[in-house]
């Protein structure tokens, strides 16, 4: 069951939810069904779907907004379900965050060979975006760092900052090198930010952040993330 892809439909008819569901589960999908935007954003946290298939009209709601606030949540493919055919409201759901356009009245079998097309991109992609380390693994998709079973989200910065330092594991990097990859050499900020980045990046992956064993301090040079045997070596 680890690998039953995950389907969250949200759509204010009924009918359509049921006939979407149905065919999900012939495909050996797991599904969950929303009829609003606040119960679906709820859903969304709770379910963590694979892919959303979300109607452009919901009831006093506007899906494309609610498409474009979930952006912030989920990078997972949604396929937008509308009776609009108008261009206009297709290119802005599409320019909004949505991946996909069908219009009603649909066929169940081409929007399921879409959600198929849309998955198999999606795990292709998320294959080659993972950067795995003995204890550490960087997920350029999500935009985050699992460690054991927990799963931690990061800002950009602290993200570019861990995935520089990840794929020169065991090395030192200077904090002359990360300022200038991360905020370039026309930023206005000061290589001290370096440090509050670092400290940041420390509370959410150490154990213990005021002595931290994954991201060392190599004192006048840089950083240094540790794994492997040298991780062990040190605990």
């Amino acid at each position: 069951m680890a690998d039953t892809h995950k389907i969250m439909i949200v759509d204010d008819d009924p009918h359509i939810c049921e006939i979407v569901q149905v065919y999900c589960e012939r495909e050996g999908f797991l599904s969950a069904y929303s009829h609003n935007g606040t119960e679906a954003m709820k859903l969304l946290a709770s379910f963590e779907p694979d892919l959303i298939v979300l109607d452009v009209l919901l009831a006093h709601e506007n899906g494309i907004e609610w498409c474009r606030n979930a952006r912030s949540y989920t990078n997972a493919p949604i396929v937008f379900l509308s009776s609009r055919e108008e261009d206009e409201v297709k290119i802005s759901a599409l320019s909004d965050g949505g991946d996909d356009y069908v219009t009603k009245p649909f066929s169940p079998g081409v929007l399921m060979a879409k959600i198929k097309a849309h998955l198999r991109r999606v795990s292709t992609g998320r294959r080659e975006q993972l950067l795995e380390l003995p204890g550490l693994t960087l997920d350029y998709y999500a935009q985050s760092v699992n460690i054991g079973s927990k799963t931690v989200f990061l800002s950009k910065k602290e993200f570019s900052l861990l995935s520089y330092m990840a794929q020169n594991v065991n090395r030192v990097v200077t904090v002359d090198t990360l300022f200038q990859l991360i905020w370039g050499m026309e930023s206005l900020e000061d290589t001290r930010t370096v440090a509050v980045h670092i400290s940041n990046l420390r509370k959410k992956i150490e154990v213990d952040p005021a002595d931290p064993e994954r991201i060392v301090t190599i004192r006048g040079s840089g950083y240094m993330l540790v794994a492997g045997s040298a991780l062990q070596a040190r605990t």
